[in-house]
């Protein structure tokens, strides 16, 4: 499957590429990741929980790019193969655009299969990001949001 994700950061570039490349300054603020070890410059050990039972766990390593507004990593080993890019742009001095692009498979037919029904690793990044960019944004606390499983149950809500 495959996710692209862009979101805004008030820091400059330099800035924003720096905080987030840095994963061990703000690791305690995944909501759902069980693991973000830093093994070395280029390869970081990660796991997180999904519902039902579902574990993810991979080692990710940086690989190389020839722009330097762009960082490319890759998953090896684990339950859940991940091939991703994350992009900057300045949009002004003061604002970065970053844009996550991922391409993963799961491994495990009937939580591959859940995925696609119920997206849970689109919910996961989602939270993810949101609580990476509250951090960066001052909000010391993570962002947490009750994540409909399945959404066809859930009351409708008047508009």
């Amino acid at each position: 499957m495959l996710l692209e994700k862009t979101f805004h950061m008030s820091q400059p570039l330099a800035e924003s590429k720096a905080r987030l490349t840095s994963i061990q300054s703000y690791k305690r603020q995944f909501v759902m990741v069980t693991k973000a070890t830093v093994t070395s410059s280029k390869t970081v050990e990660f796991s997180f929980r999904g519902p039902l039972g579902f574990e993810a766990r991979t080692v990710f390593l940086a690989t190389d790019s020839d722009c330097p507004e762009q960082l490319a990593f890759e998953s090896v080993g684990g339950n859940i193969d991940i091939v991703g890019l994350v992009d900057f742009t300045a949009i002004r001095p003061s604002c970065t655009e970053i844009t996550l692009a991922i391409h993963y498979k799961i491994h495990n037919r009937l939580f591959a299969w859940l995925d696609r029904y119920f997206g849970f690793v689109d919910a996961f990044v989602n939270a993810e990001l949101r609580s990476i960019r509250a951090h960066f944004e001052g909000i010391a606390t993570p962002y947490v949001e009750r994540i409909p499983l399945m959404p066809m149950f859930e009351t409708a809500t008047a508009a």
